[in-house]
Parts: structure tokens; C-alpha cells; sequence
């Protein structure tokens, strides 16, 4: 068929083609990223524990029982089954490197293996922090979009508050939209 057309049809041809290609390109890799983005509270569990006043307490108090110390403890909750660990793997070292700098402790839960604590986080992966008087500083992911990067990041902000004892506001975070496994 090329050959049969003139050099402009031909040019014109091709043009048409590559942008055809490109947007084609384009139109696939926005929907497999936008399939995969979803409601960190889809059920909005999370919300309803918050506004009963069911969450703080109660959690402080499940993770105690397991032995885990909360004063000045960062939570790093993940689901080994869950495909967007990868995703946010990079941002969740950082994160952790940035907490020890900072003097809090950092623990590491699969939540399959504490399955008591899938009342308190409806998503993986998620962060818990509290500071040093044990209070509850944020619940929820560590960024949102399709790639929960830094640049998306609602936790750097907040990690200077983890080792320090004055109150620090309550933040459970409901509305962000990413890469997330329902637990």
C-alpha cells in the first residue's frame, strides 16, 4: 500500500499512524492505572470508628496487647498478598529511615498476622503513628495516586510529631484514593 502512494500521502500516512499508536499507548496505560485506584476506606469503617470515638483508645489498646510499645511508634501495615506493595516499597523505607533519624521506633505488621487489627485499618498499605505520649497522630496511607509516591506523601509532614510528647492533632485519613488491597 506504501508504495502506492505518493511521498506527502505517504508522509501524511505516517503521521497518522504514529499519533493513532501513541494515543492508543496513552488511553491503555491511563486505564490499567486508573482500574487499579481505590477508596482507602471504601466502606467507610474507618470513618465510622473516628466519629464514635471507637478508634484511638480501642487501638492503642490492641496493639498493646500484642506487645508492641505505641509511645513514640510508627506502624507500618502491609498484606504480603496485597500487588500495590511495590508500588509504595521505595516511599516506605524513606519513611522508616526517617523516623529512626527522628528518634521514633518503627514495627513492621502483616495484618493477616494480626487479623484483630483489620477492624482499625480498612487497607494496605497503611501507616499508624503516634507520639510520645502514646497519643494517636494519623491512621491511613502513606500517599495516594497510582504510584503513592513522596511527591503524594501525607505522612513526611507529621513525622517530626513522633517524638515529641505535646498534643498533636488527631488525623484519620478516610478520602485518599491509590493503590490499595481492602483487607
Amino acid at each position: 500500500m506504501l508504495t502506492k502512494l505518493s511521498g506527502k500521502a505517504r508522509t501524511r500516512w505516517l503521521i497518522v499512524t504514529i499519533f493513532a499508536w501513541f494515543a492508543l499507548v496513552l488511553w491503555g496505560l491511563s486505564y490499567l492505572l486508573e482500574q487499579r485506584l481505590v477508596w482507602f476506606d471504601e466502606k467507610s469503617q474507618l470513618l465510622e470508628l473516628g466519629n464514635n470515638g471507637e478508634l484511638a483508645q480501642p487501638l492503642v489498646t490492641e496493639l498493646v496487647n500484642k506487645g508492641f510499645s505505641v509511645s513514640g511508634s510508627v506502624f507500618h501495615i502491609s498484606s504480603e498478598s496485597c500487588n500495590c506493595n511495590w508500588r509504595s516499597a521505595g516511599h516506605t523505607s524513606s519513611v522508616k529511615r526517617q523516623v529512626t533519624e527522628s528518634g521514633g521506633r518503627n514495627y513492621s505488621i502483616d495484618i493477616d498476622q494480626f487479623s484483630e487489627l483489620k477492624r482499625f485499618v480498612p487497607a494496605t498499605p497503611a501507616i499508624i503513628m503516634f507520639n510520645e505520649s502514646s497519643e494517636l497522630i494519623y491512621l491511613g496511607p502513606y500517599a495516594d495516586g497510582a504510584f503513592c509516591t513522596a511527591e503524594s506523601s501525607f505522612v513526611e509532614a507529621l513525622i517530626p510529631l513522633v517524638s515529641m510528647e505535646e498534643k498533636a492533632p488527631e488525623w484519620i485519613n478516610t478520602v485518599a484514593k491509590g493503590c490499595y488491597c481492602s483487607v
